[in-house]
């Protein structure tokens, strides 16, 4: 019997050892020329900045974890001007936005790139910011030291094609205004998400008494095992 019960308590111990697992910290929304989204911090910047639902660029970062999200950074690569813009802190259950030509990191970037500050509206589907549906985005941060990635997200990607938001509407675009259709004619063209940040955390680490009872466990086990080969 004080075997079997010393070695499930030396399982118990080992059955707390630390363990990875992914975890979905952060959204990534982009809206082209859209309007009447439902989300409260999106429409806000819509309605702030008018110039953007007519014909420009949005990208949101919606934190959906318990904890800030540090050193973010947006990336865009295979453009004209391959360049990255910093996000810097996403608070618990914050969302940060992300105007093409009108946002401002601080960051010195080259003319014609993404994300120049030019204090005008970045009208992609006329070449501005020099990309394409072959440019390749990507987002990354720290969730609790822990790297926050999102992957690549390719404007092209016919997962993330959406049709024009306009009713009735039955032609297509990319998150740049670009293909298959692009935006000749859309009023409300496209909004939805395009990435998900993921990190790779793990376990708590076991308390020093959940080591003590194991390791105890695994002694008592060795000293039953040579005292039964004595006898």
């Amino acid at each position: 019997m004080i075997k079997r019960l010393l070695t499930t308590a030396a399982l118990a111990g080992l059955a707390f050892a630390p363990s990875a697992f992914a975890v979905s910290v952060v959204n990534i929304f982009a809206c082209y020329a859209c309007q009447n989204t439902g989300n409260a911090a999106i429409d806000a910047a819509l309605a702030a900045n008018p110039s953007v639902p007519s014909d420009g660029l949005l990208f949101a970062f919606v934190n959906t974890s318990s904890s800030a999200i540090t050193g973010a950074t947006f990336s865009v690569t295979n453009a004209i001007v391959n360049d990255s813009y910093s996000i810097g802190t996403i608070n618990a259950g914050a969302t940060i936005i992300l105007l093409p030509g009108l946002s401002n990191d601080g960051a010195s970037h080259l003319p014609g790139g993404l994300f120049a500050h030019t204090g005008i509206t970045m009208d992609t589907s006329d070449g501005d910011g020099g990309v394409s549906d072959a440019s390749i985005f990507s987002f990354a941060g720290l969730f609790n030291s822990f790297a926050v990635t999102a992957g690549d997200i390719v404007a092209g990607d016919p997962a993330l094609i959406r049709t024009w938001r306009d009713p009735g509407a039955t032609a297509t675009t990319s998150f740049l205004g670009l293909g298959p259709n692009g935006d000749p004619g859309c009023n409300n063209c496209y909004f939805g998400q395009i990435g998900t940040g993921i990190t790779n955390v793990t376990a708590p680490v076991p308390e020093p008494e959940t080591y003590a009872l194991m390791f105890a466990g695994l002694g008592v086990l060795g000293w039953a095992s040579r005292r039964r080969k004595t006898t």
